[in-house]
């Protein structure tokens, strides 16, 4: 398959699992993404229903797909994280951490299913080990143009 420069709308939800607190597991955030497709790679902008409340910019996007998969990284403007009292805090100090997505096609190509992850600590703690944190979720999106 061969595509230049044709633009693409998506539609679908995360949601927040290991690295969250269980009161926020498995909760949904809807989100959209506009993406530049050329050949199989691309990029674009995503917008959720979270940041949108605090910043005017969208999230950044560069993926790829192929037969099977739809990979994509997703880059915020700036850090932000939900505190313990469940206030969204934005961060424009610090860069937020990318985002990794892998999800797989249904029958239909329309729809994809996957996981997200995101690594929110890293220290090295010898020569030849790190210690690593990192939170993930679930995400389904759907090609809607």
């Amino acid at each position: 398959m061969h595509i230049i420069n044709k633009t693409q709308k998506w539609k679908g939800y995360f949601t927040y699992e290991a690295g969250y607190e269980v009161k926020d597991q498995f909760e949904t955030v809807s989100f959209s993404m506009e993406l530049t497709v050329t050949d199989n790679s691309f990029t674009g902008t995503s917008i959720d229903d979270e940041f949108k409340k605090i910043h005017d910019k969208p999230a950044s996007v560069v993926g790829f797909f192929d037969d099977e998969k739809m990979s994509f990284i997703l880059k915020y403007p700036c850090s932000y994280y939900i505190d313990e009292g469940d206030n969204i805090i934005l961060d424009k100090t610090n860069e937020h951490p990318d985002i990794h997505y892998l999800g797989f096609f249904e029958v239909d190509k329309k729809i994809v299913l996957g996981k997200w992850e995101m690594k929110i600590f890293k220290e090295k703690h010898n020569e030849d080990l790190y210690i690593e944190e990192s939170a993930n979720g679930e995400f389904e999106i759907t090609r809607i143009s």
